[in-house]
């Protein structure tokens, strides 16, 4: 029985392949770090199209090429450098990074696998590793960049969303009230445990005064040490409910949470929120914190979901400040 002759690995086509993947990633690195995408970045074709490519690119190389394992850890393996790169290196916030990864991760292992059965089907002409062949790769690695063009010229419409949070507090309306208006000076022990601000690292509602300007009421509302914005009162009718308009002076939101996270910027508007008293008797009131804000995706039941988390986090947060000092 005759061995069959060892047929060295094709270096040229790794290498070419290598190639691809770092003109992908600087390509992909200049439109979101360089000129910028306005609304493209929560569209499919950052969160599914760059992925599944990258993914078929890296699950050609090494024993990755006929290996369903291989094809599995391949993509696993360069987002975990590629995301620690992106979190350290060029500064993006984690809030982005969680909200991605679950696209990147499904569409890398989609595109390794989807390389690997392909390469199986034509497995004479992938080892003849023709020009043809690559030439066909090179413009199919074109694909995620058209889509990324389409949708910035034919954005998604804006859809309205909303998030409510209520607590039920012991104490009387007059006691809870005046928290509605100012919140002084908040301690970063008061509240309780989230995951928005515990895990993914979003500062905590600091301070909140009402003062009287020019143009009307306004509440200065402070995030940590550096986060600022206001709340412009559009109706008060006290003891029972304030109204606002979000209005953002300057970056500091992005600038220490997430530079793509712009609360008045072209995929989200942070708009208008509020608080309702009600009174259920003596010494007992429920308290409703709402939070309405446009978002413009064609993914929207999955950002969705997300605003509901955060949001969600933070309005549990401010309350459960609330209902302790009154309760106290």
């Amino acid at each position: 029985m005759t061995e069959e002759p060892f047929t060295p690995p094709n270096t040229a086509g790794a290498g070419f392949l290598l190639g691809m993947l770092a003109t992908m990633l600087g390509a992909f690195a200049y439109l979101v770090y360089g000129p910028g995408i306005d609304n493209g970045y929560a569209g499919f074709g950052v969160l599914v199209a760059i992925p599944f490519a990258l993914g078929a690119l890296v699950g050609g190389l090494g024993w990755a090429q006929y290996n369903t394992v291989g094809c599995i850890l391949a993509p696993i393996a360069l987002f975990a450098v590629l995301f620690p790169f992106v979190y350290f290196g060029l500064a993006e916030g984690l809030v982005c990074i969680m909200m991605v990864l679950p696209f990147w991760l499904v569409g890398g292992i989609g595109g390794a696998l989807a390389g690997l059965i392909i390469r199986i089907r034509r497995e004479e002409a992938e080892r003849e590793a023709s020009s043809g062949m690559r030439l066909k790769i090179s413009a199919a690695l074109t694909l995620p960049f058209a889509l990324i063009y389409a949708e910035e010229m034919s954005p998604a419409q804006w859809q309205e969303r909303s998030v409510t949070r209520t607590v039920t507090i012991a104490a009387s309306a007059e006691d809870v009230w005046p928290m509605l208006i100012a919140i002084p000076d908040i301690a970063e022990s008061e509240g309780k445990a989230t995951f928005t601000h515990d895990v993914v690292g979003i500062p905590r509602p600091s301070d909140a005064a009402l003062v009287q300007r020019e143009t009307g009421l306004v509440r200065e509302a402070e995030w940590g040490p550096n986060i600022r914005f206001e709340e412009h009162v559009d109706e008060i009718v006290e003891g029972e409910r304030i109204a606002w308009s979000f209005v953002f002076p300057d970056g500091s939101v992005q600038a220490h949470t997430d530079r793509h996270i712009d609360p008045d910027g072209p995929v989200v508007k942070i708009a208008r929120g509020g608080y309702t008293l009600i009174e259920n008797g003596p010494d007992e009131v429920t308290l409703e914190l709402t939070t309405h804000y446009q978002m413009r995706t064609r993914l929207g039941w999955y950002f969705g979901l997300w605003g509901e988390v955060l949001l969600g986090d933070v309005h549990d947060n401010v309350l459960e400040v609330i209902k302790a000092r009154a309760e106290g």
